[in-house]
């Protein structure tokens, strides 16, 4: 057949079937990225609602099915939620003082998963010493209840972060939203972690969705007084520096301001990424003079396609802590509060990071300049699950107890004209392939 039509070109037609990068995605027991997430420990549950005796709490993590509780004596426990006897969920399960029973036949179990009472056997269950309930180690630190699901061998500390560290006698710590992220933020939790995760690495797209776009959805609590070119889309990359930190990847947008007396003073807003699931969540008005957040935010994986946020806030003014956590706003509303119309015309982080899919299907991407922090964020974790294949520990595994992290996220002042960047941004484009 012929035509002298003119043959349309770049159509969607024949196009291969789009793929993701599994061993950098998938997070179950067996895969690389879910054996390396293992490695580390990971928030579950906030300690204020967590209470002692109360009804148990089910979760899910790096494809597990959990439930979390509190004894009455005030032990948090994390077991398998089917029960090892008949495989009820312990969720409808009652705590009591010493462990947690199920409710088909009354086995109960203590926090470590040891069976203390077979309420249907004969001497409350002569072989409960065999009947162990697959259990994860538990610890609480900033507000939060955190898991280990790996090797126990490998167990590492806890670790610590310099902006949680040392409370003043009027702040408290701000915890106690466990709970998904439509509920934090207006967003869904049904997609990858990574969707987020490397938002969090990505600066253009708040000068786009978050201003251009969609009207200014960061300034919540007030406004620091940008310059007009902050939040210039054409400009930006001009000053951006990426880099790889010791413990992640940072970003730092660099900008000047004329004060009242005439000065100009040079200020920087960074947002830092502690792998593997960890951030700074950067205060957009208050200016601190090292940059060190007063909040960190922590991404994990539910599974695959599914995640859950949680948060620790140190604070003396907790009434402005939820103002500041629920305070991207969309055409003056909540996410949840917004039609399907507005969600259109003033789309935000739910529309952005949803419809990207469950998973991000990476065949298909077109990455460019304003990329690089997403880039070196995804090679830094695929280092971490090879570093685990090869049996070395992976980044940010802490042995020794008194280490504690620096995290820069957020505005602080420079205060000197910035040296020239230009090597600083050729090194990044050059670690992130770009």
């Amino acid at each position: 057949m012929t035509t002298t039509s003119e043959i349309d070109t770049g159509t969607a037609y024949g196009r291969p079937k789009p793929s993701y990068n599994a061993r950098l995605r998938e997070v179950g027991p067996g895969t690389p990225m879910g054996e390396a997430l293992r490695r580390y420990w990971h928030p579950v549950a906030s300690s204020e609602t967590l209470v002692a005796g109360a009804l148990p709490q089910k979760t899910r993590v790096l494809g597990e099915d959990l439930v979390v509780f509190r004894d009455g004596q005030g032990n948090p426990g994390v077991v398998i939620e089917r029960c090892t006897h008949r495989g009820a969920s312990l969720f409808y399960g009652r705590v009591e003082d010493d462990g947690i029973r199920c409710c088909y036949h009354g086995w109960k179990f203590d926090v470590q998963g040891r069976c203390i009472e077979q309420a249907c056997e004969p001497a409350l269950g002569r072989r409960r010493d065999a009947a162990r309930q697959p259990w994860y180690p538990v610890a609480e630190r900033y507000g939060l209840v955190f898991v280990y699901m790996g090797p126990p061998e490998l167990k590492p500390e806890l670790p610590r972060y310099d902006a949680l560290e040392n409370l003043a006698e009027d702040e408290r710590y701000f915890a106690s939203w466990p709970v998904p992220h439509a509920a934090v933020l207006g967003m869904p939790a049904d997609f990858s972690w990574l969707n987020i995760y490397e938002n969090s690495a990505d600066p253009t797209h708040v000068t786009w969705l978050h201003s251009t776009h969609s009207g200014y959805q960061m300034l919540g609590t007030g406004t620091f007084g940008y310059p007009e070119n902050f939040f210039d889309p054409a400009t930006i990359t001009d000053r951006l520096t990426y880099e790889r930190t010791d413990h992640g990847v940072k970003y730092t947008q660099r900008f000047e301001m004329e004060g009242e007396d005439g000065e100009v003073t040079e200020y920087g807003f960074a947002v830092e990424q502690h792998l593997p699931n960890v951030f700074g969540l950067p205060d957009y008005v208050k200016v601190i003079p090292d940059g060190r957040p007063d909040q960190l935010l922590w991404v994990v994986p539910s599974d695959d396609t599914s995640h859950r946020l949680f948060f620790s806030i140190r604070t003396n003014d907790p009434e402005r802590m939820v103002h500041f956590v629920i305070g991207i706003t969309q055409n003056g509303k909540q996410n949840h509060e917004l039609t399907d119309e507005e969600r259109q015309r003033f789309p935000g982080d739910t529309e952005a990071q949803g419809s990207q899919g469950a998973i991000t299907l990476d065949s298909v991407e077109t990455l460019a300049t304003g990329d690089r922090g997403v880039v070196m964020l995804r090679r830094m974790l695929l280092t971490m699950a090879d570093d685990v294949e090869a049996g070395r520990d992976p980044i940010n595994i802490i042995r020794d107890a008194s280490e504690v992290h620096h995290t820069q996220s957020g505005l602080f002042t420079i205060g000197k004209p910035p040296a020239d960047d230009a090597d600083v941004n050729a090194d990044a484009d050059a670690a992130a392939g770009i």
